[in-house]
């Protein structure tokens, strides 16, 4: 039986799980970087950023903490995988799950075509092997340094990039200064192990001891990669903008409730550098 590095090298699986994991048509391409209805990442229809749903969401995680609650190291290495556990409403300190299993069985199915443990270790050493940064790195450095984009394929990532760079900086005060610093939008993969990780440890497809496994070798990845959670944040909203073509709005209100308005936010817990 052939191991996941075996089966990750198989050109053919890597060239699929590629353009699926930008799965949108280009139909769908037309405005989500700056706001849609897409069905986002295995998640049910994302939820508005209302203060209401903020208090509440923010609530029952606490409770939820409270019960579930992890050692300080792996809520350390879970702080990594914080956009898109807030961004579908779910506490990024515990391994629990509000979404319903059924659900995202059938969006991981759906969305990553993970449909078990095979899937899944492929999935998770894509993501920290290559990852979208082995494709659109080489793109964000030329968006980065203002050379016009050639090819048509790239255009929506051009303008997603345009649009991040917008929203970071009216929203949550970034310049071309902290633009500047980021060479590579790997902590777009890195998030996204992290929660990969997550869902296949609930449904059964990885075990506890992988779970913490993958998810300590992104982190470890991230922190040799950034200097800080503003880094790491701002190369997740350009990755998710120029690989994904991803709504830049929603997470940037999740990248300022952890660096600015959330005072107990885990970015806030935990220094951005591993011992």
């Amino acid at each position: 039986m052939e191991g996941p590095r075996t089966s990750l090298l198989k050109k053919g699986w890597v060239k699929r799980k590629r353009e699926n994991l930008t799965y949108h048509s280009r139909r769908d391409q037309r405005s989500v970087c700056t706001g849609g209805s897409r069905l986002d990442l295995a998640a049910s229809k994302p939820l508005a950023a209302s203060k209401p749903i903020v208090t509440n969401t923010r609530k029952e995680n606490a409770r939820l903490e409270s019960h579930y609650g992890l050692p300080e190291e792996q809520r350390r290495l879970l702080a990594y995988g914080a956009v898109l556990a807030l961004y579908r409403v779910e506490s990024p300190r515990i391994l629990h799950l509000k979404v319903p299993l059924d659900q995202l069985r059938e969006g991981l199915e759906s969305a990553w075509e993970i449909a078990g443990r095979e899937d899944a270790l492929n999935t998770l050493e894509w993501l920290l092997e290559e990852g979208h940064r082995a494709r659109y790195d080489s793109l964000f450095l030329e968006l980065k340094s203002g050379q016009p984009v050639q090819e048509e394929e790239h255009k929506v990532s051009g303008e997603c990039f345009e649009a991040a760079k917008k929203v970071l900086s009216s929203k949550l005060g970034f310049t071309d200064e902290h633009f500047n610093g980021i060479q590579t939008i790997a902590a777009w993969d890195y998030d996204r192990v992290v929660n990969i990780a997550r869902w296949s440890y609930a449904l059964d497809y990885i075990s506890e001891e992988e779970l913490w496994s993958y998810i300590k070798r992104a982190a470890e990845q991230a922190s040799r990669t950034y200097h800080s959670w503003s880094d790491y944040f701002i190369a997740f909203a350009f990755g998710r903008g120029i690989a994904y073509h991803g709504d830049i709005y929603d997470i940037v209100w999740k990248g300022k409730e952890l660096l600015q308005s959330d005072p107990n936010s885990i970015w806030k817990e935990f220094e951005f550098k591993l011992k």
